[in-house]
């Protein structure tokens, strides 16, 4: 990767690695012209845009943005966070999940930002809380994600989130489910927390 590399050059040469044309990456999302634009610095696109721009070149937002790979530390923010609240420990969990929240992508920052507002609605800051989910409702319907709208519902009602039925199960189906959509992301997640089920049985 060259130095000093721009978001614009950084996204043609990604374009370019994959052997992409303009036409593929955009498709009917904007037009190639305005990818041109971005491409020689002239255009700056949404955050809207780029995740679009990301996903078709199969990377990161942040990737596009920063140079650098998101890396585990993100993941890791928002696995302790998410396990701090579930302790009871919302202060520390907030601390925690300060990595993640800022994340662009699908679906590691709205993980986090709901798990934020777990967080605010235990100690007392509904309001915060009710604006942060009032935003992330809308990206995981956009997404279609009745998974995370189901937790999303359980965390306004102040409720534990918790699968129905066997939990290997439960997460043996969403990872099929990802699988079908593409999303990797939760492939992992669901396949390594069925791991984690079957190993703790006796």
């Amino acid at each position: 990767m060259p130095e000093n590399e721009t978001l614009g050059q950084r996204i043609k040469r990604i374009r370019h690695q994959r052997g992409m044309s303009l036409a593929k990456v955009v498709r009917d999302d904007f037009s190639r012209a305005f990818l041109n634009q971005v491409e020689l610095g002239k255009a700056r696109p949404s955050i809207r845009v780029l995740r679009v721009i990301a996903e078709r070149l199969g990377t990161e937002v942040e990737y596009l943005l920063e140079g650098q790979e998101a890396g585990i530390e993100r993941e890791l923010a928002l696995e302790r966070g998410r396990v701090l609240v579930m302790k009871g420990e919302p202060r520390r969990a907030l601390l925690s999940l300060k990595p993640a929240l800022s994340s662009y992508d699908w679906p590691l920052g709205s993980d986090a930002r709901v798990s934020q507002a777990q967080a605010l609605i235990a100690l007392g800051r509904r309001d915060e809380a009710a604006a942060i989910l009032a935003g992330e409702k809308k990206q995981i319907e956009l997404h279609n994600d009745r998974h995370r709208l189901e937790r999303l519902r359980a965390v306004e009602r102040g409720d534990r989130f918790q699968v129905e039925g066997d939990p290997v199960e439960a997460h043996l189906k969403l990872a099929d489910r990802a699988t079908r959509y593409g999303n990797n992301h939760d492939e992992l997640e669901h396949y390594r927390a069925a791991r984690i089920l079957l190993e703790a049985k006796p």
